[in-house]
């Protein structure tokens, strides 16, 4: 079954990662789209890597869709946990498909320490509470 996602804007420049599709939104919020494939822990770091890359090594706010997510280990969820304070101010979450908000819910319970993080139904929702860390 196919889900509706988040949907860049025309006028957006795109930034295809191994992991993700990201974009900037009008207000400097990180949008990406997670990719449908098996994550490795190598993986991951070259993702924040480039996620380093695109903004220039600033912190910034970050809305995830995680519709297409698959489930994380350990070993990735701890790495998670370190790199996630160092690129993001806050992180909004949405998702389209029951295993990607079961993804997402247990990200938000494991991570939600680290920086202020939220699961949302709506992309417009989450793009509004990121407002409030920019």
């Amino acid at each position: 079954m196919t889900y509706p996602k988040m949907i860049p804007p025309a006028t957006a420049t795109l930034y295809e990662g191994e992991l993700a599709t990201f974009w900037f939104d009008e207000n400097g919020i990180l949008c990406a789209i997670s990719k449908n494939i098996p994550r490795t822990l190598q993986m991951q770091k070259d993702n924040y890597a480039f996620i380093n890359k695109i903004t220039a090594n600033k912190k910034v706010c970050v809305l995830t869709d995680t519709t297409n997510s698959l489930p994380q280990d350990k070993a990735i969820r701890d790495y998670l946990s370190t790199e996630i304070p160092k690129a993001f101010k806050a992180m909004a979450i949405i998702s389209k498909s029951p295993l990607g908000q079961i993804v997402a819910n247990i990200f938000v319970s494991v991570q939600q320490n680290i920086i202020p993080i939220k699961f949302f139904q709506h992309e417009h929702e989450a793009k509004e509470w990121l407002k409030n860390y920019l």
